[in-house]
């Protein structure tokens, strides 16, 4: 249910504000620190307990658990999967690199927040974790490890600096990135599959057809290439 909510959130924001993500990326990213500033201190100086319990269950769990981040990733995975555009999708692959800046940003606020938790039990008091949850936060490691690059080599400054050849390879992290996202949540689901079956249901969904839709677009992109050379020859 809290990817769904994400999910309507991020794609209405995103479209109706993409023009102005494009024309003022530095303001967007800067607004997205501040709020991540903001949901740190709001959960560890407990300012939660101040406030109605709806706010934190239908609001800022929201960025606490992941769930802005994951649907901005789906985004911008999809966006990976389309073969033809149309006006709705043109606006958002416009911002592609701009919206998967601002999912790294939430999801490194995400990683804070669980992180002065996990990591110092990762490190210091293993046996205090069970094997699903030690198994998530090796998960995480490997996730930042991957997010790193990709979030850096997002900005067109440093893009403009590389190989447009060497952009591309390093930018195929992003598919064991995607997958690792889901494998995360699933060993976060499995300690109790059953009250989280609609999740499940709903990622298992979300990265089947993904899957789909992106093994689709890599054949009709070789038949073109096949075709292609065909002709020429």
């Amino acid at each position: 249910m809290k990817l769904l909510e994400a999910l309507i959130i991020t794609i209405l924001l995103y479209t109706v504000l993409s023009e102005p993500i494009k024309k003022y990326a530095s303001a967007f990213y800067t607004g997205t620190y501040a709020l991540v500033a903001t949901m740190i201190c709001y959960y560890m100086l407990n300012w939660n307990q101040h406030l109605p319990l709806w706010v934190t269950e239908w609001g800022t769990d929201l960025f606490k658990r992941g769930a802005l981040s994951t649907a901005t990733f789906i985004i911008v995975m999809y966006l990976g999967t389309i073969t033809k555009h149309n006006s709705q999708t043109i606006k958002l692959m416009k911002i592609r690199g701009e919206i998967s800046i601002i999912g790294c940003i939430l999801a490194f606020g995400h990683n804070v927040i669980y992180g002065t938790v996990y990591f110092p039990m990762l490190l210091f008091n293993r046996q205090a974790l069970d094997g699903l949850r030690l198994t998530a936060a090796l998960l995480t490691i490997a996730l930042i490890l991957l997010m790193i690059p990709l979030f850096l080599t997002s900005f067109q400054c440093i893009r403009k600096k590389m190989n447009p050849r060497s952009w591309k390879k390093l930018q195929r992290l992003a598919y064991p990135f995607y997958y690792l996202i889901y494998i995360h949540v699933m060993m976060l689901y499995a300690a109790n599959p059953k009250a989280h079956l609609f999740d499940i249901v709903v990622y298992t969904g979300i990265y089947l057809l993904y899957t789909v839709l992106r093994l689709r677009k890599y054949f009709l992109s070789k038949k073109k290439k096949s075709i292609s050379a065909n002709e020429k020859g």
